[in-house]
């Protein structure tokens, strides 16, 4: 019998049908040959009936969390170049610092980095009845030998003294065992960095800055009166005070800093910026570089110096109201911290603000008048202050010996004194 070429129907039937359970078995391959002509059949119908609906873009790969992240970032630099744009357009200088030269036999510590010195820069317009060296100059300048107890106070000038008030404190720094005198005649500073300088403040300005670079130390105004020990600072590589203005809101910040009070370590980092930054110096723009500047330092490079708060050298503040405070009242206690900020500790010095204060509540003290002080009230008491007591005299008066007195008073009576 002759085979046919061709399989049995049974072989190439899609399905074959169990008699006994009445279900149908089907192939693999021919389900899975089947699945394609469907799709192929499917697949030109759809050619045939081409549909008007527009396919919308699918976006593979889209990961919401990831995008939030770019664009948080994106933001955020941003932001710190914005901030860096803002203070490089206020502070242009960026010059290499020069390097750390030895000029004092003072070793820093952990413990201390600020050298045990004082400075005070005086004399540099000719003497006359205007700037001589006065009771109140003899005050301060007592007032840091006592409470500080520096090994040198550098007298940075450029005419001496002629008064007897500054003769009678050197001739007492002599007699001390303590705190040895160092005179230093500095040039007239006619130019910086090529800019020229014309006022005296601004010429003070220049040679307090570069004393303080080259020795290190502590930096006073002749009218601030120290009352406490600075020892807490002298581990700090730099420290100045901010400086308020009348009716200022405490939260907002503050005008600037004030140069009458600065502690650095020889060759500080902040201080060598600032003095780079009289190359762009400008005559007629007052407090800007003695003021402003150190500010917005102190801004860029918070590392390099330590700002206090305006109670610990300059409160009270130069306007009248403020003065009065201690001039013509007695309640203000140098000891304590100030009424308006309890949780501070007290001041370590007060900036007397001679310019604006001497003709009205500096020039009315001499030694006798700050220690035979009689406490008037009400109607009785006078306008000038001159009998009356108040807090200033209170703490002033124990920087005036009765040796001292008694000398003031000889120096008088043989017109070598007129106040």
């Amino acid at each position: 019998m002759m085979r046919s070429r061709f399989p049995p129907a049974s072989a190439v039937s899609p399905a074959t049908h169990d008699a006994q359970t009445g279900s149908s078995t089907s192939s693999p391959l021919l389900e899975k040959t089947e699945r394609g002509d469907r799709r192929e059949q499917s697949s030109l119908g759809r050619r045939e009936r081409p549909s008007l609906e527009v396919e919308r873009p699918r976006w593979r790969g889209y990961r919401p969390v990831q995008t939030a992240w770019l664009l948080i970032s994106t933001v955020a630099l941003l932001v710190i170049l914005a901030v860096e744009r803002r203070y490089s357009n206020r502070i242009p200088f960026h010059y290499p610092l020069p390097r750390p030269v030895g000029n004092t036999t003072f070793a820093p510590t952990s413990e201390r980095q600020i050298p045990p010195y004082v400075h005070y820069v005086f004399g540099l317009a000719p003497p006359s009845e205007v700037n001589q060296f006065n009771f109140i100059h003899y005050l301060c300048l007592t007032s840091a030998v006592v409470e500080l107890k520096p090994e040198v106070l550098y007298f940075h000038y450029l005419y001496e003294p002629a008064s007897w008030y500054w003769q009678r404190f050197k001739d007492e720094l002599a007699r001390s065992e303590m705190t040895r005198l160092e005179m230093v005649q500095e040039r007239d500073v006619v130019e910086v960095f090529g800019n020229p300088v014309e006022h005296y403040a601004h010429k003070a300005d220049v040679l307090r800055l570069e004393a303080l670079q080259k020795y290190g130390g502590v930096y006073l105004d002749a009218d601030v009166l120290v009352v406490r020990d600075l020892a807490p600072l002298y581990r700090l590589e730099a420290v100045m005070g901010m400086e308020s203005q009348p009716n200022l809101d405490p939260k907002l910040p503050p005008s600037g800093l004030c140069n009458a009070v600065i502690l650095a370590k020889p060759y500080s980092s902040f201080i060598s910026r600032w003095i780079d930054t009289y190359r762009t110096f400008d005559k007629t723009l007052w407090a800007k570089h003695s003021v402003t500047t150190p500010w917005d330092l102190a801004r860029a490079y918070p590392t390099e110096i330590t700002v206090l708060n305006k109670f610990a050298f300059f409160w009270p503040i130069w306007d009248d109201d403020s003065l009065r405070v201690i001039h013509r009242d007695d309640r203000y206690n140098f000891r304590k911290a100030p009424s308006l900020a309890p949780t501070w500790d007290a001041p370590f010095a007060c900036h007397l603000w001679e310019s604006a204060a001497y003709e009205r509540y500096l020039s009315p003290y001499d030694p006798d008048r700050i220690h035979n002080r009689g406490k008037k009230h009400g109607p009785e008491r006078e306008e000038d202050g001159a009998s009356d007591e108040n807090s200033f005299s209170r703490e002033a008066r124990r920087f005036v010996s009765d040796e001292f007195r008694q000398a003031w008073r000889e120096a008088k009576a043989q017109g070598l004194v007129d106040r």
